[in-house]
């Protein structure tokens, strides 16, 4: 029986099936092969879908020799265990993982089934690891920033000071308020306006933001 624990820190609680299906089937596997599966799993995480994504995985089943069914979902279930395992380690913190220790994590992830340890090949973890200290990291995660899922961000803002002279039931009023325009980057225009007590509160809460953004990024915890 498999055990699903994992004391390392790469799947700190428990490694997914379709990772121990990797690793299962890592031995098997050449290094050519095995390097091409990490760049096309690489390549999903950085943006790339559709039809080439799906040329990609086609070229690693002709590669496998994956001619039957079962096989090829074999193939499709160790890709799925790339990207899983790509993923765990490009979260990791680079600052506090030595790549040593990431390598040593890697060739244990297997765990034992049926009395047998699984192992991750060395030379295979030693390319996983390069994937996360190599030269090519900071492309990797501008990249990766660039194509997860992310809010709209504002691209221009106007405002201007409206004052309430008086109104059909107030004869003298002399309030101002504050009207705000903000465009953001998917071309949606929002307005609103808010009195200047309002204002001023807003202008606070959002400087207190700030300052507490500014601690955080200062915290060595946060720094890599």
């Amino acid at each position: 029986m498999a055990t699903l624990e994992s004391p390392s820190q790469v799947f700190p609680a428990r490694v997914p099936p379709e990772v121990r299906s990797l690793v299962k089937a890592a031995p098997s596997m050449d290094k050519a092969f095995f390097r091409r599966l990490i760049k096309v799993s690489l390549g999903y995480l950085q943006g790339s879908r559709g039809t080439e994504q799906e040329a990609a995985v086609a070229h690693l089943c002709a590669a496998r020799q994956a001619t039957t069914e079962d096989k090829a979902m074999s193939v499709c279930i160790q890709y799925c265990g790339a990207v899983s395992l790509l993923k765990a380690v490009l979260r990791l913190n680079t600052a506090t993982t030595r790549q040593e220790a990431l390598v040593a994590d890697l060739t244990a992830l297997g765990g034992t089934q049926t009395g047998l340890a699984l192992r991750l090949p060395g030379g295979f973890a030693v390319d996983v690891s390069r994937v996360v200290y190599g030269a090519a990291r900071p492309d990797i995660d501008r990249q990766l920033v660039a194509n997860s899922p992310s809010l709209p961000t504002m691209t221009h803002m106007t405002w201007r000071v409206d004052v309430t002279i008086s109104t059909s039931w107030l004869s003298r009023v002399l309030e101002p308020m504050v009207v705000l325009n903000m465009k953001t980057n998917t071309g949606t225009s929002h307005t609103f306006q808010v009195p200047l007590s309002k204002f001023h509160l807003l202008r606070f809460t959002v400087a207190s933001l700030l300052h507490q953004m500014a601690t955080l990024q200062a915290a060595s915890i946060c720094k890599k």
